[in-house]
């Protein structure tokens, strides 16, 4: 992830489309009422297919431009779906398996979590959150210093995805396998093959 100098509610508000609960944010009301009263200029197709790939960057905790460009290089080359695959490379990272797993209230939370110790895999302490991880990967996250209440709340606004198996005493995840796009919740409803129609 680059280093935001902004905040990420400024950056919200520029993202065009709708988008719910984007980060774990809770003041989206306020955000569409100041998108729908400004003033837009038109729209060219470069600046669609650059939001489209902002956006979905930003979901990811705004994963870095080299990285990113790496992420889609491989899912081109890929047999699989483009879609899928870059999907698949993105939801198998550190950050998002914790994310996903109701663990963390938002990928930036997750992140926190990752580079203050408090995550290993598979027995090893790991403080890079683009890790990214193989299928049958075991990652335990230590309680030390958090509230379980954090976790159950966050459990009940949110609901498993089916690769992912989570204990909640334990606080164990295990990466069952790679997923696509079908599978991911997004809250931006975006036509995500024009990722790929900006980078050719």
């Amino acid at each position: 992830m680059t280093k935001r100098l902004h905040s990420k509610y400024s950056a919200c508000k520029r993202l065009r489309g709708s988008y719910k609960n984007l980060w774990g944010l809770s003041k989206k009301n306020f955000f569409r009422s100041v998108l729908n009263n400004k003033k837009r200029k038109r729209i060219t197709l470069f600046g669609k297919l650059l939001n489209i790939k902002q956006s979905f960057k930003l979901f990811y905790s705004n994963v870095g431009e080299v990285n990113f460009k790496k992420y889609v290089r491989q899912s081109v080359n890929s047999p699989s779906k483009s879609t899928d695959k870059l999907s698949s490379v993105l939801e198998s990272r550190l950050d998002c398996i914790l994310f996903r797993s109701c663990l963390a209230r938002s990928f930036l939370q997750a992140r926190q979590l990752i580079n203050h110790g408090y995550v290993k895999v598979n027995g090893l302490l790991v403080k890079n959150p683009s890790t990214k991880l193989s299928n049958g990967d075991i990652i335990k996250l230590d309680s030390t210093g958090h509230s379980i209440n954090l976790f159950n709340e966050v459990v009940s606004s949110r609901s498993l995805p089916n690769y992912l198996e989570v204990d909640f005493s334990t606080l164990t995840i295990v990466f069952l396998w790679d997923t696509d796009i079908k599978n991911c919740f997004y809250p931006i409803k975006l036509k995500y093959l024009n990722v790929f129609r900006y980078y050719k």
